[in-house]
């Protein structure tokens, strides 16, 4: 068990950096004001129209909206570009896995940019209470170390 543990190891294929971590804490109620005032402007600059679609068809789509927000400026933030460089908000996309865990899908300069730094691993974590929601945003570099099982 010993040599296979040993040859097989994760820490000894695949080596991990942090490249960044962004958070966000978005009052939900700012929100679902900005969307009751500049309606379908807003939404369909901030967000795909997956997202949209989405957040529409949730009980709680204010909460929806604003969490999906919070994790497009966690991931900026994470970057450490903010909404620079070429950044769009819909470059960034939240969905959710048939399990229901989130995760980002990023498109135009969010995609390239994260392409030249050679960030390939993305967690996202979203939570909300009350008036509150919070997205946080950890940036992986990883790289294979050579070594195969």
């Amino acid at each position: 068990m010993k040599k296979l543990f040993e040859r097989c190891s994760i820490w000894s294929k695949v080596f991990e950096m942090i490249y960044g971590t962004g958070v966000d804490l978005v009052s939900i109620g700012r929100i679902e004001k900005t969307i009751r005032k500049w309606g379908t402007r807003f939404v369909t600059r901030v967000f795909t129209a997956e997202e949209s679609r989405i957040c529409y068809n949730r009980p709680s789509s204010y909460s929806a909206f604003a969490l999906r927000f919070g994790a497009k400026e966690a991931f900026s933030k994470a970057l450490g570009l903010g909404m620079r460089k070429g950044i769009r908000w819909r470059d960034i996309e939240v969905f959710n896995n048939p399990a229901g865990k989130p995760g980002l899908r990023l498109y135009g300069a969010a995609s390239e940019i994260c392409k030249e730094k050679g960030i390939n691993g993305i967690h996202l974590s979203l939570s909300d209470d009350g008036e509150y929601g919070i997205a946080m945003v950890v940036l992986e570099i990883l790289r294979d170390g050579g070594k195969t099982c």
